[in-house]
Formats: C-alpha cells, structure tokens, sequence
C-alpha cells in the first residue's frame, strides 16, 4: 500500500491556459507545491545587438564597479521567446560585482528586427556560475538574474527565464565546459549545493526519457531572482534540443517549473 505522502506525489492536477501564442498545458503537483507548463516558444535572435553605451544611459552608476572595464567595450544580443516579449541579454558574469549595483529603470533602447517590431522589452542582466555536473544526470547551469523594465525590478519572470535558458541552450552550451568538482571558494560551493537543491523542488518531476536518445539533449538551468529585493524566486527551466542529420540544433520542448502559493480565488456569481 502506498503511504500518504507517496500519493501525495503522485497526485497531478492539469489544465490547458489558451493564450496568444497558443495552448499552455499547466500541471501542478499540490503535495508538492510545484507548477510547471510547456511554454511555447518561437525563438528569434535579432540583428542588432545592445552596446554596453546604451546600458549605462540607464545605469550609469555600474561605471565605478572595478570589473566593469573588462565588460565596457561588450554587446548583447536581443532575443524573442515569442513575437512580443523580447529581452536584451546582458551577460555580467565577467563583472559579477555589477549585478547588485543595478537600480530598477527603463531597459535599454533595443533595435528590433523590421518583423518583429511594435513587442514588449525588458532587460534580464545575469550572471553565471560554475555548471554542476551530476552523475547519471544532466547538467544543471546555475544563474542569478535580474529583469529590469519600466522602472521596476521582478522577482520573478518566466518568459524571460525562457527566453535566456534557449539562448543559452542553442548558441553557449557547445563552448562550455563543466566541472564535476568547481573551482569555488567554499561560501560559492555552499550557495551553489544549495540551488541545486532547489532546483531539484521545484521540478514537477524526473524525465530522463530525451536524455536516453542520441539525437536529443536536455539542457537544465536553475534561475535565482528577487536577491537583492529580498524577494527569492527560483526557476528551474528545462530546454530539449533536437540534432538533425546535418548537425544544426532546434528546440523540441520548453519546460517551466517552480514552487507555487495560493494568491487569489475568484467565482462567477450568477
């Protein structure tokens, strides 16, 4: 006989949200408090990328950060997880002192292909960590972000979370190299050990069946926001990538998952 919290794992609720860009299937795991969706995506790289001048017309206080002249002269590029939600991606893992000094502002002025003009922008400055390798498991690539947009700060954002995971899936993944043991100090490890663990909650559940066939992989990401609001929000993204015969790489399935409150109830009174 299963024991009480075995069904509680077990137990599922689903539904399907019905958006513009198409039907979202939404899962969510109540013994757990975990959601997920599949999140649909349409991933478009722009041309233009976003010079480092641009960045400092809305956060010129990072100047005096002491790393912020290995990253002045660096562009970022624009990305698209849908048409009409776009962020410019802006790597700081080179100056990671510059991340806390940012101050909720507008996003960067972003060029958008001729296309895809007339979408919503936002900002998601990030910096990475060393990538834990795990036996028998795929990589998890730890990252702390921040969206910034509008003159607000979020603790937490999805579609940009998205958007960064197949970024990084499609065009970084290949020049990475991960460390089973990361050259960190012992606080690093420690907060490192610690997200992972994270991650690990705030996924709906193991699938490893991609994992198991040659011409898919599965990358994973685990996404911290809200440090410096004092609002932490963890997200675990998950991106399985399909190789062609040829070798180019596409998305195949774009998975979302994290911890999960009660909000709000509404009824419809009749």
């Amino acid at each position: 006989m299963p024991t009480d919290a075995q069904s509680g794992e077990n137990e599922r609720q689903s539904t399907v949200f019905l958006t513009k860009a198409g039907p979202v299937p939404v899962f969510y795991n109540p013994y757990r408090h975990v959601a997920a969706c599949t999140v649909p995506q349409n991933l478009h790289l722009h041309a233009t990328r976003v010079p480092m001048s641009r960045i400092l017309n809305r956060q010129p206080q990072i100047q005096i950060v002491p790393t912020y002249e290995g990253i002045k002269d660096k562009t970022f590029p624009v990305v698209s997880l849908v048409k009409d939600m776009t962020f410019a991606l802006v790597d700081l893992t080179e100056a990671p002192e510059t991340l806390a000094a940012l101050k909720p502002s507008e996003a960067p002025e972003i060029e958008l292909d001729s296309e895809w003009s007339g979408s919503f922008t936002g900002a998601l400055y990030y910096k990475k960590h060393n990538p834990i390798v795990q036996e028998n498991e795929p990589t998890i690539h730890t990252i702390q972000a921040r969206m910034i947009t509008q003159n607000i700060e979020d603790p937490g954002t999805g579609s940009a979370c998205c958007t960064l995971a197949c970024y990084l899936a499609l065009d970084e993944m290949r020049a990475l190299k991960p460390r089973s043991k990361p050259e960190t100090t012992k606080q690093e490890g420690d907060e490192e050990t610690e997200l992972v663990s994270k991650t690990k909650d705030v996924k709906l559940e193991e699938t490893k069946s991609s994992t198991n066939t040659p011409k898919f992989e599965r990358h994973v990401y685990a996404i911290q926001q809200g440090v410096e609001m004092g609002r932490l929000c963890t997200i675990a993204v998950e991106v399985d990538l399909k190789t062609a015969e040829d070798g180019s790489k596409s998305i195949v399935n774009v998975t979302l998952s994290g911890r999960a409150c009660f909000f709000a109830r509404g009824e419809l009174m009749l």
